[in-house]
């Protein structure tokens, strides 16, 4: 399947998104983002197939990684990140009728565990970008109480003892 390259945005694009999904994890922040950065974690909370990690430890700004849904495919580049804390990307190319595509996700502190807050929007062709919208933020709600129980089932995983 041919991929299309995207529009290149970043915190401005942001704005237009719509509320975030905000979830509540009973673990420490180093817990949730252990399990951000494993590659493998994300097939089992979110309908995703494949996570390749395309650049070299440390991840930073710049990182850039594929992942594959099925037969479709998304070239991402994080544009924003502080390790522990933050990392949001666009998707640079893929095989979705998209023009343009951002994903951001924080992690905040809180007595007794953290948050979540995930932020996303994309573009296309009118309805589309906004059905896309929805159903990532859709995908994203259904999926953060699948990666609490695998972060509870496989603390030692995440950095839990």
């Amino acid at each position: 399947m041919a991929l299309r390259d995207h529009k290149s945005v970043g915190e401005d694009y942001l704005a237009g998104a719509p509320t975030p999904v905000v979830h509540a994890f009973p673990f420490p922040p180093a817990a949730v983002w252990a399990s951000l950065l494993d590659a493998d974690a994300w097939t089992h909370w979110l309908p995703i197939t494949k996570v390749t990690w395309t650049s070299p430890q440390p991840f930073g700004v710049g990182t850039t990684r594929t992942v594959e849904i099925g037969a479709q495919v998304v070239e991402e580049r994080f544009f924003a990140w502080e390790d522990g804390k933050r990392m949001a990307f666009n998707f640079t190319r893929s095989s979705l009728p998209l023009s343009a595509a951002i994903e951001d996700y924080r992690i905040v502190a809180t007595p007794g565990g953290c948050e979540l807050h995930w932020t996303g929007r994309a573009s296309a062709v009118f309805p589309l970008g906004w059905l896309i919208t929805r159903q990532l933020a859709g995908g994203i709600r259904a999926g953060l109480p699948k990666l609490e129980a695998l972060i509870a089932a496989e603390p030692a995983r995440f950095g839990l003892s």
